[in-house]
């Protein structure tokens, strides 16, 4: 029930140990955790999580059991089995039944980070390795890019620079140095996993003076991408009709010439009355016709042959 803040008899609705109604075991459900190949992505989702519901003090430590209000005990009980709830449901079979028995949200916290948490120079050895054998292939500009994002954020999140105290234009020139190497870095990581057939994208890109962000590069190859597909069904079209083509290339049995056979040839059925070559056909026929009957016949007997 929701009520005043400082009330010894109700929870408010900020407080972390206030639960709200439709909150159950399922209502959090993210990636299911199976080892140390995904805790940090799963840490992170399920952190994200808990902060959304004012759970997070629970797994932390920072949210402690009142040992003198019973109705807050209560309270915390039940949000703290909620947690727990929360936790079994997104991690695997085995690793459910190594946490089963432990009744403190935070403990168990703790006993995952201890199970399964990588050394930054594993980790960062790792990424750095997925990130230089990251390829497109075949995949469309857009997934590429989001792939490589991942990567690049996690890599930065274990990364941790020394806080600045105080900020002058020497240092200033020093920080944006700094955040422009790592990004002409990771354009040219972007650029090396690129299907061959950007390979021309890529070497204008390359080839611009002021080396673009890869934010601005992607945009650029997606508007590329998004032209091909428009052209693609024009292209299909031209191969079917070059196929068609090179189908009748085989040529007109009589003339010789391509396009047409020997059925519709000119030269087999003869030419239209209004082409040069009708009149000289015809005489041609005449002249041959003559011929014939000009040749001496032969008698037999009973008559001509």
């Amino acid at each position: 029930m929701a009520g005043d803040k400082n009330s010894g008899n109700t929870i408010d609705i900020t407080s972390p140990l206030y639960l709200h109604p439709s909150d159950g075991s399922s209502s959090i459900n993210i990636e299911k955790l199976v080892g140390a190949s995904n805790y940090r992505s799963c840490k992170r989702s399920l952190e994200i999580s808990l902060a959304s519901k004012r759970k997070i003090g629970f797994v932390t430590g920072a949210v402690k059991r009142d040992a003198s209000n019973r109705m807050k005990q209560e309270a915390w009980d039940t949000c703290n089995n909620m947690v727990i709830s929360w936790i079994l449901f997104n991690v695997s079979e085995p690793i459910k039944k190594s946490v089963m028995f432990v009744e403190n949200a935070s403990q168990i916290w703790k006993f995952l980070e201890q199970r399964f948490l990588v050394s930054n120079g594993s980790r960062k050895y790792r990424l750095n390795k997925e990130i230089y054998e990251s390829k497109q292939q075949g995949k469309s500009i857009t997934d590429y890019y989001t792939e490589m994002r991942g990567l690049w954020e996690e890599l930065d999140a274990l990364n941790h620079l020394p806080p600045i105290s105080a900020v002058d234009p020497e240092i200033n020139a020093f920080v944006l140095a700094l955040n422009t190497q790592q990004e002409e870095l990771k354009l040219f990581q972007f650029l090396n996993g690129l299907d061959e057939i950007y390979g021309p994208q890529r070497s204008n890109l390359l080839m611009m003076s002021s080396l673009p962000s890869v934010k601005t590069a992607c945009s650029s190859l997606q508007q590329e991408e998004c032209q091909r597909e428009m052209l693609k069904p024009v292209k299909e079209e031209n191969e079917v009709m070059a196929m068609y083509s090179k189908g009748r290339e085989g040529g007109c049995s009589v003339c010789g010439k391509p396009g047409h056979n020997k059925d519709v040839c000119w030269f087999a059925v003869g030419f239209p009355h209004w082409h040069p070559k009708h009149e000289k056909e015809q005489k041609g026929k005449v002249k041959e016709y003559n011929g014939n009957n000009n040749r001496p016949q032969k008698w037999k007997k009973g008559g001509k042959t």
